[in-house]
């Protein structure tokens, strides 16, 4: 092949390139707007989502201002209404204990038991007692009792339910402190409802504290002090034929 043979060959050559390489370059330039149009789009939606996870923190940010607000002021007001309540508990609770002791002391409240006097014996070991001669006459409730001591000591009030032939223990006071002889009238801590037909028993927890008569009433005796609970037939009780009567009764507010 002569010079100009080649010469042409190679002009047809890179002729031929580059009409190859035009098509390219333009494909990439259209490649490259595509991309810098979505790119655009892509900055424009971070700076939307940017705006709205700002406006969405301040309204947190707001939100959380006001429910710290609200729960300052309902923690206020629930101290407050707190206060209000205990004031009026109080207040209450000392208009009862007055009524309740101007009831006992006044002796205008029902009465169930013996006698309030001195009489002639005396028992000189701890004891439980029963009394059967005095049985609840009504439902209601008691608030007190009261008792003519020999002198300071101690004693509790127990409430007895018949079931069938069994007596059962379902109340006991707390140990009721006597500070002085003679005639004594004390408020329960806790007043207890009753059923017509309870009866009212007392332990004392020394001897010679309370005194006694025999023949004119009803109360039976054992050692063993009953509790909430405990059970205890009526002929198992020492004393029937003794018909001894204490100085002991309870006071209350009954039906």
């Amino acid at each position: 092949m002569n010079r100009l043979g080649k010469s042409s060959l190679i002009a047809a050559a890179l002729l031929l390139g580059a009409c190859q390489t035009q098509p390219n370059i333009k494909q990439m330039e259209d490649s490259n707007r595509q991309l810098k149009a979505e790119l655009e789009k892509a900055n424009v939606q971070i700076q939307q989502l940017q705006e709205r996870e700002s406006k969405l923190t301040q309204e947190l940010n707001e939100r959380e201002r006001v429910i710290s607000v609200l729960g300052t002021e309902k923690t206020s007001r629930i101290q407050e209404s707190s206060e209000l309540r205990g004031q009026v508990r109080r207040f209450v609770q000392y208009q009862i204990d007055a009524y309740r002791d101007f009831l006992v002391q006044g002796g205008l409240l029902d009465y169930v038991g013996g006698e309030l006097v001195e009489r002639a014996n005396r028992e000189e070991k701890a004891i439980q007692l029963v009394d059967l001669a005095n049985p609840i006459p009504k439902a209601g409730t008691l608030t007190g009792v009261g008792g003519h001591f020999l002198k300071p000591g101690s004693f509790s009030v127990k409430v007895l339910r018949q079931v069938d032939q069994n007596l059962v223990a379902i109340w006991d006071s707390k140990p009721i402190r006597i500070h002085q002889p003679g005639l004594n009238r004390i408020n329960f801590a806790v007043s207890v409802g009753v059923e017509q037909g309870d009866v009212i028993a007392y332990y004392l927890h020394e001897g010679s504290l309370v005194t006694f008569d025999e023949g004119t009433g009803d109360t039976r005796f054992q050692t063993d002090e009953l509790r909430p609970g405990s059970v205890v037939r009526t002929a198992s009780l020492q004393g029937e034929k003794r018909r001894r009567a204490y100085s002991l009764g309870v006071y209350g507010l009954l039906n």
